[in-house]
């Protein structure tokens, strides 16, 4: 009788602490991420194509919101016909992936093929879907383009327009012709510095 009384005694305890639900609570969701990866090699494909690649010392993925998480990352992204668009690296990415918008944060560096523009910056913006690369008023961005130096505060450029601005304190030297001879720009505090 004392066997079985303790075999029942036991089973009810092992069935009442699977049963608790760990993840009540209020976003409970939002605090615990989905997955979680150490040294993560992470690769998306679209129609059969490469979309994007990611490399990150770690990953974490929240169910929540679509939200993906990236430490010390290295990334590639890849249009529809395979072709590469945008690498770079940061200390970290935060993106949601279904609206494929990123932030980027820490010693970033970014290439973008499509405009043979090189980026540098601490934080970025970048919402894919409309091609759009943005970074904060007090954030100074440091661009090269072909025959352009320049680093500025307010940045955005279009991939769309293949555009890009500076709203505040723009310094640089762009090379107008052939000959090497060059513009200087020093210390403005434009409204708007535009460049094609």
């Amino acid at each position: 009788m004392k066997k079985s009384y303790c075999f029942f005694l036991l089973l009810s305890i092992f069935s009442f602490s699977c049963s608790l639900n760990y993840m009540k609570g209020e976003n409970s969701e939002d605090k615990i991420p989905e997955f979680s990866f150490k040294n993560a090699n992470y690769v998306k494909y679209e129609s059969g194509k490469k979309n994007v690649s990611l490399k990150a010392e770690k990953l974490e993925q929240y169910k929540s919101d679509n939200a993906v998480f990236a430490s010390n990352a290295e990334f590639e992204t890849f249009d529809k016909e395979g072709k590469d668009e945008t690498s770079g690296s940061c200390a970290l990415v935060s993106a949601n992936t279904k609206k494929e918008i990123y932030t980027l944060y820490g010693d970033i560096s970014l290439k973008l093929s499509k405009q043979d523009m090189e980026i540098e910056a601490d934080s970025l913006n970048f919402n894919k879907k409309t091609e759009q690369i943005t970074s904060s008023r007090t954030s100074e961005v440091k661009l090269s383009k072909k025959d352009i130096q320049m680093s500025g505060y307010g940045f955005s450029a279009s991939g769309v327009s293949k555009t890009f601005s500076f709203v505040d304190t723009v310094s640089g030297t762009i090379v107008t012709d052939d000959k090497n001879e060059s513009a200087r720009v020093i210390n403005t505090d434009a409204e708007d510095s535009k460049n094609e």
